[in-house]
Parts: C-alpha cells; structure tokens; sequence
C-alpha cells in the first residue's frame, strides 16, 4: 500500500490520468460494444484495443480536438505577451490593490461570473478566456492554490453542472437526442437554472470555509504567466480597459445563441447584410471577412482568436512592446501551457478508445434493464458511467439517445436532466475531466490534494441533485 502511495505522489496527475486509459483500453478487452436501436441492444462483440491503437489514439484525439487545443495554445500566447505589457501589467496591480483585504468578496464574485459565462456561452471552451487574468490577480492578493482554483476553472465547472442556455456538451447532446425526439435546450430550462444556484451555494459555501482555514502553510498560488510590478506609475490604463472590455463583449455577443435560444435573429440578419454588401459588382466585406465567417451567435473557437490577435496586436503597438520581445514571450506563453495540452490529448484519448469502441451503450443498457421502464437511481448510475467515459458530452446523446427515448419514455426530460446535471457532476472529480484537468496542471496541483478538499461538496451535491431527480420522477 506504501508503495502505490508513493507512486503516486510525484506527477500524481499524468499516472491518475494514465491509469484512466489503462482502465478504458482493459475495459475494451473484457466489455463487448454494441448498438441500441429501438429499445434493442444489439451486442457487436469485442473490438480489443492493442500497441498500435493505444499511438493513433494520440493521433486521433489532437486531430479531433484540434480546435480546442489550439484554442489553448493561443491563450498561452496571448497571456505570454500580455504579461509583458506595461500596461496590462499596472491594470493587474491595481486590481490588486484596490481588492486587498477584499479577498472573499473578489472569490465570490469571479466565481459567480465565470459560472454564468459557462453556463449561457455555446462554448465552454471561452470562458477560459478571463481565467489567467483572475489568477494574475488572485497571485498578486497571495491566495492559495485551491482558493484560486475555485474561483477560476473549479467555477467553469459550476457552470458545467448547472448549464442553462450554454456549454457545447449540452448543445450537441440535445442535438443528437432530436434524432428519437422532439427537444429543445430551453426545456426544463428554469429547475437548471435552479441547480445552478444551488450549485453555485453550496460552492461558495465551501470555498469560504476553506479560505477560513488557510494557513501560512498553505501553498500560495504561483501564477505561471507572472505579473511584474510595473517600473512606472504613469503608464495608462484605461486603453488596457477598453480593448479587455472588446474581447469580453465579443464573448457574449460571439457564443450566446441569440436565435435558438431567444429567437433574436437581428445578429443573423445583420450578418447576411453585411456580407451581400456590395462596392460596383464585388462583395469587398464579405472577401475581407473570408468565406468561413460566422453570424453573432454562432462562432466557433477560431473566431475569437482572430478578436483576441487584434486586441494583442493594438495593445504592443499602444504600449510599445518591441518585436523581439513579442516573439520572446509568444514561444515563452506556448512552452508554459504545452504541460496541460498534453494532459488534454490524454485525456480526449479516453474518448478515442470509446468512439471506436462504444462499450459504454453496453453497459448503460445493462444498467438501465434493472428495472422495468424509468428509474432515476439507475439513470444517475448511468449518466455517471457516460460522463466519466465521453468526454465530449454530445456523444453521449449519439450513443445512448435512443435509451433515453425509448426506455425512459414519460420521463424524458427528467433524463435529460439527469444527464446533464451528472456530466457536470462526475467532472469535479473525474480524471478525464476536461477542465479538471486544464486547471489543476495550469495550477500546479495534485490530484490527491484536489480529491481531498472537494470530495464532500460532491457527496453533498450528488445527495440534493437524486433529491431532485426522485421528486421530479415521483411527485
């Protein structure tokens, strides 16, 4: 026992995450995968994952999740030259200085905003936009890591448990169940908003009785895009405000869906608008915007980036930033955040080895057969075992859409629910959690530690959302 404990008190992350691929490629040994089709489970025998699968999965995974990686990779850029700017560094220091002694009320309040940002944007992926300026600023007040982990990425996945009109996972899931019935995210809308309250609560609860019982001991955050003291007091700000204030009204206007989710289609309208616009016989705006270009509403994670470049590029130009030095802090952002990135392509590796291998619609199905008809202990069962193994919550819908449709019949939406409720859940705890994952690596915490803190929040949470479920289903 000695020995598994000090195995895994170094790198604790990578070996807990490994072990989670280990498990799933086992599982693909012992577990055949099948396909449900009309209440039917239809088993397609063993598809064992071997030496070769377990290199292309690696593959597989950072060609699939290019978009989010890369995304990752830009953030890394773009605090990396940040972090360099004069006058993004006097706006972090007088943050600061004006929330010293403030501490809670800074923790509540971020924690609150990036919850709500998760919850409405159609990306998740976005929200992490903001989360290095909140640990800056978290670093300069000296508070701990888990402190700074709540507020930031732990809060994302607030947002993630009690998704509202938001979070890709969700929209794709409710995507693919349209495929067996009629669905919209709007629907049971308002007991989510519910569950994001009291999520956001308890939360909160606990991370004020941590911050009460943080000691000298406790290991203070270590921001890996540091902030300096700026060498001179005059440097203005306000320019700073104005083109953070830029990116952060483009996040809203770029990834709620306006027209689904609120039927305002005047972004959509301005959009063909825009790009029928003619100078003589040519289209110059729609050529400048490039033929991939997106309505408000609807982009997707490249586009922001291009907002993102442009607001890099005006700030070293407005705080004369000399080139070499850009070039010097871009490789230095990349080579900070390559850490988490390679965690990340282990992780989405988990999703490889079940795409080409579903045995998850094998065991939900076995799950489910325990009882005739609709159960919700058995549902939250089952939407624990999806959320841990497909990562990229829309294809839970793919694979077990139909169980949900056919099986779960009157109760539906209460399915659905508990789907998306338990794939925010599991993600507090899971090692293949996305953003679990991001954050403790980005932070410099292990696992273990994170387990040990957490662990009570999730029992209690876990206790109220079957609460819910059980009267929703009985009541």
């Amino acid at each position: 026992m000695k020995k598994i404990k000090s195995m895994f008190e170094k790198h604790d992350l990578f070996k807990i995450i490994l072990l989670a691929v280990l498990v799933t490629i086992v599982l693909t040994w012992i577990i055949p995968y099948g396909q449900i089709a009309s209440g039917t489970f239809t088993s397609e025998g063993l598809a064992r994952q071997g030496l070769s699968d377990i290199l292309l999965s690696g593959v597989y995974s950072g060609s699939l999740f290019i978009q989010q990686l890369i995304f990752v990779l830009f953030i890394g850029i773009f605090y990396g030259v940040l972090s360099h700017v004069s006058g993004y560094k006097a706006l972090v220091n007088k943050i600061a200085d004006k929330v010293k002694g403030k501490e809670k009320a800074f923790v509540i309040v971020s924690s609150l905003l990036v919850a709500l940002l998760t919850s409405i944007l159609s990306q998740a992926y976005v929200a992490i936009i903001f989360i290095p300026f909140i640990i800056n600023i978290a670093s300069k007040l000296k508070l701990d890591k888990i402190t700074t982990f709540l507020c930031s990425f732990g809060s994302m996945i607030v947002g993630i448990l009690g998704a509202t009109y938001g979070t890709d996972g969700l929209t794709s899931f409710i995507y693919y169940l349209n495929y067996y019935q009629a669905i919209t995210i709007t629907e049971e809308v308002a007991i989510r908003f519910g569950i994001l309250a009291l999520t956001y609560v308890l939360y909160t609860f606990f991370t004020l009785q941590h911050m009460n019982k943080v000691s000298k001991k406790d290991e203070k955050v270590e921001d890996i895009y540091v902030v300096e003291e700026g060498k001179s007091k005059k440097v203005r700000i306000w320019p700073m405000i104005v083109l953070l204030s830029i990116v952060f009204i483009f996040m809203i206007l770029g990834y709620v869906n306006w027209s689904e989710n609120f039927n305002v289609d005047v972004f959509t309208k301005f959009h063909t608008w825009l790009t029928e616009l003619k100078i003589g016989e040519f289209n110059v705006v729609s050529y400048i915007l490039g033929a991939n270009a997106k309505a408000l509403g609807t982009w997707d994670l490249y586009t922001i980036t291009i907002v993102m470049s442009l607001v890099l590029l005006l700030s070293v130009i407005i705080y004369r930033v000399n080139f070499d030095e850009i070039v010097d802090s871009a490789l230095e952002g990349i080579k900070k955040i390559i850490k988490p990135v390679v965690l990340l392509i282990m992780v989405y590796s988990v999703f490889v080895f079940v795409y080409w291998c579903p045995f998850t619609a094998t065991i939900c199905n076995w799950i489910t057969s325990f009882a005739e008809g609709f159960n919700p202990f058995l549902a939250t069962i089952s939407a624990s075992v999806s959320a841990f193994f497909h990562i990229d919550f829309g294809y839970a819908g793919y694979v077990l859409g139909d169980i949900l449709t056919t099986t779960y019949g009157e109760f539906f939406n209460v399915g659905v629910l508990i789907y998306s409720t338990m794939n925010g859940l599991i993600q507090f705890i899971a090692p293949t959690s996305i953003f679990l994952v991001l954050g403790l690596s980005y932070l410099d915490i292990p696992y273990k530690t994170w387990m040990k803190h957490i662990w009570k929040f999730a029992l209690i949470m876990l206790v109220f959302l079957v609460i819910i479920f059980v009267l929703l289903t009985y009541a």
